[in-house]
């Protein structure tokens, strides 16, 4: 019996080898696993079967909104509102002779503007062309509600030059971009019009143990009028002792006779010198709180002149989880006889 069966399995062994190696057979596919591709940071890996490195991020959040106006001059209602917001953006990255080629683009969804391409840009060594953030400073308060300097918090078509290996820190850029944030064609002259430009530029200091500090500046053209704007901006952000930021910065606008510039409460203004401090602690590991507060000086010679502006906001900021924050904040504009109340809550999700 133990012969037979010995037999038995090595002619089904025999049959199995032979079998396999009939013509026609097709071989296993070769798995060609994900590798990861540590060269350009965490978070990246190259895209299988080429040198290309490719990183995916994303946020996504969803809140709350309470709003109280107040004031004669304000005759928006009080409102509850819910608000959701996400974007996803793909990093490609590869080595060449002329230094790391860079692509990247970025699609957000709101509540309010349905789908956009907020960024699309190719990148390399230096140079920077497409859809991008501009080069000047757009720091703001910490926070929800961030409240920004805006002629530098801009996004726009252009090309702009970064050398950030001076030594030391130090860092300048430069730039030129379409004075509209249009994501699509935007034209910046016609026969028989002037340029329609911004140009900016920022020199500054990074990466000290007291922290970082910048200048930067921009000029902005129009088309018809003479209505064009310019600002400069000086930004500390201070490191003062462990887990305790600081942010100090000021700014100056002119609007050119208020046509082209307003204020925080969207007042029509010829020019604005704003002033902010925000600060920011890590009280334990999951939490932080900061605060913030802004002070417009407003000149304005329009009917409908501005005056001198003042906001403020206090928040909370706790990690409950890798990735997943549940943030709070409230915030307060007042000028003359117009104020609004604020308070936020909202779940964000980043990876």
């Amino acid at each position: 019996m133990k012969t037979l069966l010995g037999t038995a399995a090595g002619l089904m062994v025999a049959t199995g080898a032979y079998a396999a190696d009939l013509p026609g057979d097709a071989a296993p596919a070769a798995v060609d696993y994900v590798k990861v591709c540590d060269a350009y940071g965490a978070g990246f890996f190259y895209i299988p079967g080429s040198e290309t490195c490719l990183k995916i991020k994303g946020r996504v959040r969803a809140g709350v909104t309470y709003t109280n106006n107040g004031g004669s001059t304000n005759n928006a209602a009080d409102n509850v509102a819910l608000r959701a917001d996400a974007y996803v953006g793909f990093d490609a990255r590869t080595a060449s002779d002329l230094g790391t080629v860079r692509s990247y683009f970025e699609i957000e969804t709101n509540s309010t503007n349905g789908i956009n391409l907020s960024q699309a840009f190719i990148q390399v060594g230096y140079v920077t062309v497409g859809r991008q953030d501009e080069v000047a400073d757009g720091d703001g308060l910490y926070g929800i509600n961030d409240s920004t300097w805006g002629p530098g918090d801009f996004t726009a078509v252009g090309a702009s030059v970064l050398v950030d290996n001076l030594g030391g820190g130090f860092f300048v850029g430069a730039g030129v971009y379409s004075n509209d944030d249009s994501n699509s064609r935007p034209t910046i002259w016609s026969a028989g019009s002037q340029a329609g430009l911004q140009a900016s530029g920022i020199v500054g200091i990074t990466g000290q143990s007291w922290g970082s500090f910048d200048v930067s500046g921009i000029y902005r053209t129009y088309d018809h009028d003479d209505n064009d704007i310019f600002g400069v901006k000086a930004t500390a952000n201070l490191k003062l002792i462990d887990k305790l930021s600081l942010r100090a910065w000021a700014a100056y606008t002119d609007g050119g006779h208020g046509t082209r510039l307003t204020n925080l409460a969207g007042k029509a203004s010829d020019n604005i010198t704003d002033l902010a401090l925000a600060a920011s602690y890590q009280v334990t590991d999951p939490l932080a709180v900061y605060a913030g507060v802004r002070y417009q000086m407003v000149d304005a010679s329009t009917a409908s002149a501005a005056d001198d502006f003042i906001y403020g906001n206090l928040g909370v900021d706790y990690a409950l989880a890798p990735g997943l924050n549940l943030q709070g904040e409230v915030d307060y504009g007042s000028q003359d006889d117009w104020n609004q109340f604020t308070a936020v809550t909202r779940l964000v999700r980043v990876w």
